[in-house]
């Protein structure tokens, strides 16, 4: 009964805004039909995922490749939609993937003067990341198999190997981006704490 009456609910305000008007504003329609989509139970696309035979969860391959999760004023940080998975339950779950990140041209600055490359040259980095949740209080973050990989603005390969960045990848730390990214990855298997 409460569904019929969000339903009834969501489709007169549509009925209401659009009578005096022609046309509908795409970003309004588009909230409003997510707003029914949550009224009717319908999840949302980006935790619409499917459990492999090897027990892994994956995202739908529908929409863009390269997924914004973070963004800062030194680069941009994107997720790769057909190279992420997870895996767990309750209080020990894991997500991991293959990420991007597009420097700014402050961003490329700052990272040339970590000495391994030159001041603006990098323009593109590709990692791999591994988040979990290992308990309450316990969050990590780590880097696992693939080297990370620098690019410049051509896509020649510019530095490959150990992060040039180096920094620390370890337990919880309360409001960091990296916290911030693995509650939006995890968030897009369904796993809302």
């Amino acid at each position: 009964m409460k569904k019929r009456t969000a339903v009834a609910l969501v489709l007169a305000s549509v009925f209401a805004v659009n009578a005096g008007t022609a046309t509908v504003e795409a970003s309004w329609l588009s909230k409003t039909l997510k707003k029914l989509d949550n009224a009717l139970g319908v999840p949302d696309s980006n935790t619409q995922v499917t459990q492999q035979s090897d027990g892994y969860l994956h995202l739908p391959q529908a929409g863009e490749r390269w997924i914004l999760v973070a963004e800062n004023k030194y680069y941009k940080t994107y997720l790769d939609r057909t190279k992420v998975l997870a895996r767990g339950e309750a209080q020990d779950r894991v997500v991991e993937g293959v990420f991007k990140r597009e420097f700014t041209p402050l961003g490329s600055q700052w990272l040339g003067g970590f000495g391994e490359v030159k001041p603006d040259v990098v323009t593109v980095e590709y990692y791999s990341n591994r988040y979990y949740v290992n308990s309450v209080s316990w969050h990590n973050v780590g880097m696992y198999s693939i080297p990370t990989s620098y690019y410049d603005v051509h896509g020649n390969l510019i530095y490959k190997d150990s992060s040039i960045e180096s920094k620390y990848r370890g337990n919880y730390i309360p409001d960091s981006e990296d916290e911030h990214i693995k509650d939006r990855l995890f968030h897009m298997f369904g796993w809302d704490y």
